[in-house]
């Protein structure tokens, strides 16, 4: 019998969503893209930025709200004054 942890969302998402996920050199949007893709992450991994189509070869949605399944952990990497609005969301 496997036990579930109410904290294995977290600690052992089978899904991540990287709101701001970026193809920017540098910034930290595309380094966690870059370590989920590159690494042994075996999770699905949803790029959020309304300004592309895909990042890194993923392909990406405009918002949150827009991802098709369930999302276990979603990482914020956009400026501050954002995340209120992406929290509601």
């Amino acid at each position: 019998m496997t036990l579930i942890h109410p904290l294995d969302p977290i600690f052992r998402p089978q899904s991540v969503a990287v709101i701001g996920a970026s193809e920017q050199p540098g910034s930290v949007g595309r380094m966690l893209m870059w370590n989920l893709i590159s690494n042994a992450f075996g999770g699905t991994i949803y790029p959020v930025n309304p300004k592309r189509k895909s990042v890194l070869g993923v392909r990406a949605y405009a918002t949150i709200a827009d991802v098709p399944d369930k999302v276990d952990l979603a990482v914020i990497l956009t400026p501050a004054a954002t995340v209120p609005d992406v929290v509601d969301e």
